[in-house]
């Protein structure tokens, strides 16, 4: 586990260091604010995930995992399918009358239909099928539903905190890639292309 976790960080490290000095985005534009400002929130969980597994608390992480998927669903969601308006309410000030607005917008499932209808099956699909694989127990261990006492009780599957972090890394990916996206450079997208390439021992089965 200690190995994967050090391939996970070294993942991370590659990713960084594939957009060389910096990451510009190709217009300060609201939506592309957002939607960047999420990605780093999602890249922020993963690695939280890492160490919480590092330091023996795997239940935390796996209700990490989720956050961080819902973070790269908002990112996704902001740049294809978000209204204008919806868009301003995310990035209004705290003390703005957009808050109580903010408060309404689409849940994570309504957000993977809206972004279905408008994105590419690529940046889809993934997101998609995590959602149908993982999100119900993902959803117990946040809300300490059934399947966190018994892991409590049992122990945490050494397998199963191994899939978590390759799953964790996948997500990582996308995000990095989706970062990418919005510099509008084709040559840091294929970037993180070829890390990903490069780190396929620590990421989810194709």
């Amino acid at each position: 586990m200690q190995h994967l976790l050090q391939r996970s960080a070294q993942f991370q490290d590659a990713l960084v260091a594939s957009f060389g000095s910096g990451v510009m985005l190709f217009d300060e534009s609201p939506r592309r604010f957002a939607s960047a400002s999420a990605c780093e929130l999602s890249i922020e969980h993963a690695g939280v995930l890492r160490l919480a597994f590092g330091s023996g608390a795997p239940h935390s992480a796996i209700a990490l995992l989720r956050l961080q998927y819902e973070a790269l669903l908002r990112a996704a969601w902001l740049l294809h399918a978000a209204s204008v308006e919806e868009v301003a309410w995310l990035t209004a000030p705290p003390d703005s009358a957009h808050v109580q607005q903010a408060s309404d917008l689409p849940p994570a499932g309504l957000m993977l239909q809206q972004l279905a209808a408008k994105a590419q099956p690529g940046l889809v699909l993934p997101l998609q099928q995590f959602n149908t694989i993982s999100l119900k127990v993902l959803h117990s261990h946040v809300h300490s539903g059934q399947h966190a006492p018994r892991r409590v009780a049992s122990g945490f599957p050494e397998a199963q905190a191994r899939e978590i972090v390759r799953n964790s890394n996948g997500l990582l990916h996308m995000a990095y890639r989706l970062i990418a996206t919005l510099t509008g450079k084709k040559a840091l997208v294929e970037g993180t292309v070829g890390v990903y390439q490069d780190f396929t021992d620590c990421l989810p089965a194709a």
